[in-house]
């Protein structure tokens, strides 16, 4: 099976529901989150929803040492999934009529040295070459997220944009794709240009509010997570300690976002069915390009391709120190999958959870 989830953690509950799926799916399902905690994770908590019914599970412990589950409706570090959300804020912004897919990012960000090439679609769609200052990003010291009290400093998201363009291009823009979390600092700081007002309001007032996402928080520099919660761990070298606290500052608008299965599964519903973009962006987004045999990538949204059937899902993953997470929908609507992993020991439980998203999302 190819990968889908490429760097994951998470975690699950189980609560009751007006549908429930047959008895066999689920207990298959919480047999599936039972075997990913076995192989090292913290814990796992997951929202699915199938032809056949709603169904929220967890397997694992809310904090190493401690019996207690993971509550239902837990909130955890949802990591680049923020991607999506940030994307969407901009495209609505785009829909307004205040900035465009095409402008020049140079144009918007003047002082930051940015190549005049560079376009808000290949900022958004990966295809800037700007390097990415999470992962390679020598010239920090430390390096940003290496050390425990690195994630709990304050960083400024012009300092990121500012490292990445004292450095030479990963490849000409618009020419190659790559990865890079600079991007969505660039895209978080064309929002407040463009709409003149914080990242968060933005957020909280074209997305989370009105699709009453209540679960979500965009805690800028806020370091803990409120209401019930699931424990995160890291190791640096030294064993694990818990991540749980941390300042999300070092990831901002690529990644810093907290919420739920429930709210991931909300947004991801109201954006695919059109709800926060008109269609030509909800186009746009999804005018995947293909990356490799597993996925593409539109603007802010992966396409996965999950086995060689046919299956594919919209939606993105997500990880920051101690959590992963991943939030999926079919095409057609009638499959969805959000979950989050609490890292604890390994990564040993990686194909196991490739493996339950795919039974998930993949069965008739």
């Amino acid at each position: 099976m190819r990968r889908v989830l490429l760097v994951l953690s998470a975690t699950v509950l189980l609560a009751g529901s007006a549908q429930s799926p047959a008895a066999a799916e689920a207990g298959a399902w919480q047999r599936a989150l039972d075997e990913i905690v076995a192989l090292g994770a913290a814990g796992v908590q997951a929202h699915v929803r199938t032809p056949a019914g709603v169904w929220d599970g967890s397997a694992g412990v809310v904090q190493l040492g401690r019996p207690e589950p993971i509550p239902a409706g837990s909130r955890f570090r949802i990591g680049s999934i923020t991607k999506t959300i940030t994307a969407t804020s901009l495209l609505q912004l785009v829909g307004d009529g205040r900035i465009g897919l095409d402008d020049s990012v140079a144009g918007w960000l003047p002082e930051y040295g940015i190549d005049p090439r560079i376009t808000v679609r290949m900022i958004l769609g990966q295809t800037s070459g700007l390097l990415d200052y999470l992962n390679g990003g020598a010239g920090f010291a430390p390096m940003v997220g290496d050390t425990y009290a690195d994630i709990r400093r304050t960083w400024q998201p012009p300092d990121f944009v500012r490292w990445a363009t004292g450095k030479p291009l990963k490849f000409a823009p618009g020419t190659g794709w790559g990865y890079s979390n600079t991007n969505y600092i660039v895209a978080g700081m064309l929002i407040e240009r463009v709409s003149g007002l914080p990242y968060h309001i933005n957020v909280y007032a074209r997305i989370t509010v009105p699709l009453l996402m209540f679960r979500t928080g965009i805690p800028q520099t806020f370091d803990h997570i409120l209401g019930p919660h699931a424990h995160g761990y890291y190791d640096y070298g030294g064993g694990l300690i818990d991540v749980t606290d941390q300042n999300p500052s070092y990831v901002w608008a690529a990644g810093g976002i907290v919420s739920s299965t429930g709210d991931l599964h909300t947004f991801l519903t109201g954006l695919l069915d059109g709800r926060l973009l008109p269609p030509h962006l909800l186009n746009e987004m999804r005018a995947f390009r293909h990356v490799n045999d597993s996925y593409g990538y539109g603007l802010g949204l992966y396409e996965f391709r999950m086995n060689d059937h046919g299956c594919v899902a919209y939606g993105h993953n997500g990880y920051v120190n101690g959590y992963s997470s991943l939030a999926l929908r079919s095409p057609d609507g009638r499959h969805s999958l959000s979950l989050s992993v609490t890292d604890a020991a390994s990564n040993n439980f990686s194909a196991a959870l490739d493996r339950f998203v795919e039974t998930a999302m993949c069965t008739p």
